[in-house]
């Protein structure tokens, strides 16, 4: 475990946007079309696009759910490890870097 990795499972992951929850246990996260920034806003207010829905599957949708802003990255792999058991592993490996595009694509905000 390299010294970043130990500072990202310590870290908060919180949600940035809603979601729908589907019938088979998937989630459709609903981000803003055209982006979360001021030309993005603009373009919404004027044309009110549907959002865009990025489906996530039962392993993605447990992470998305636990991403409440109380449970730290490796609290969250626990209950993974838990819930997935021997199907999830290698986990940290795994979750650092869903973790990270998820944050890299501004689903997510870290709290220290």
């Amino acid at each position: 475990m390299t010294k970043n990795a130990e500072n990202l499972y310590d870290l908060v992951p919180e949600k940035r946007y809603g979601f729908e929850e589907l019938k088979d246990g998937a989630i459709d996260v609903l981000t803003p079309r055209y982006g979360s920034g001021r030309v993005g806003r603009l373009l919404r207010s004027f044309l009110n696009p549907k959002p865009v829905r990025i489906r996530l599957d039962d392993v993605g949708a447990s992470v998305w759910r636990l991403c409440d802003g109380r449970r730290s990255v490796y609290e969250i792999g626990e209950v993974l490890r838990h819930e997935f058991g021997d199907r999830i592993e290698p986990l940290y490996d795994r979750l650092s870097t869903f973790v990270l595009h998820m944050k890299k694509n501004e689903l997510i905000d870290f709290k220290k």
